[in-house]
């Protein structure tokens, strides 16, 4: 990835423009790459894009899952990208150069949940007697048990869907 960002970031020299390492985030807050009205890229500014969506695609494989989501969007717009997916290919490089050892850390602890502190709820209105549909040939569950859990930042909180 080092080789990767110094080549973006000579190739923006030449339009005296600069790669920005200051992104905390994969992607540009609030940013809908299927909202982007920007002007389309010419066909040798599509394929550079193209390029670099492969470039993250590799550090996808690699082991940079923390972007798998952004560039998958990004992806999706490869055969006719914009102005501004670009400029998000670039931002998520721009993130590379801030966070180049971000990693994503696998608890082995299990949980122990309170049941009282969660409120129940009564689901019936929305899915009715919806059951779930569980193949007659699905294979018997082998190792261990996962436990996963996610975890709302305080600050995102009002983002939850509540009903």
């Amino acid at each position: 990835m080092k080789q990767a960002i110094a080549n973006v970031e000579m190739e923006l020299q030449r339009e005296g423009k600069s790669l920005q390492g200051r992104y905390s985030t994969p992607m540009s807050p609030n940013y809908n790459p299927e909202l982007d009205y920007s002007p389309f890229l010419s066909n040798e500014a599509a394929v550079y894009f193209m390029e670099l969506i492969g470039i993250l695609h590799w550090a996808v494989e690699l082991e940079r899952i923390d972007i798998m989501i952004n560039v998958s969007m990004l992806s999706s717009y490869t055969m006719q990208p914009r102005r501004g997916h670009l400029d998000q290919a670039f931002y998520i490089l721009g993130y590379f150069k801030r966070n180049k050892r971000s990693s994503i850390i696998f608890d082995e602890q299990r949980v122990t949940w309170n049941e009282a502190d969660f409120q129940e709820h009564d689901w019936t209105d929305l899915y009715r007697d919806v059951k779930e549909p569980l193949l007659p040939n699905a294979p018997v569950p082998r190792g261990n048990a996962v436990q996963m859990n996610c975890f709302v930042d305080a600050d995102h909180a009002s983002n939850r869907i509540t009903h």
